[in-house]
């Protein structure tokens, strides 16, 4: 289920851009694989509440995204 899930996001940013020019899905490839998930449902979000898809909001997003899962907010 969860594989799922990791593929049909990563299907849903494979044609979203961040702000600097590099497509979504490269910058997931990018990361370890640990962080993948988290940082694909970070940009998901991001795009939701219109935040310009750079490294500092995708990151914020993704910290506070894992505090929340965690419990810790």
């Amino acid at each position: 289920m969860k594989k799922l899930k990791e593929i049909w996001l990563f299907r849903k940013l494979k044609n979203i851009t961040l702000s600097n020019g590099q497509f979504a899905v490269d910058y997931l490839m990018e990361l370890p694989k640990q962080y993948r998930m988290v940082a694909a449902q970070s940009i998901i979000e991001c795009i939701r509440l219109s935040y310009p898809l750079n490294n500092m909001e995708i990151t914020c997003k993704a910290r506070e995204l894992n505090r929340k899962r965690l419990g810790i907010v």
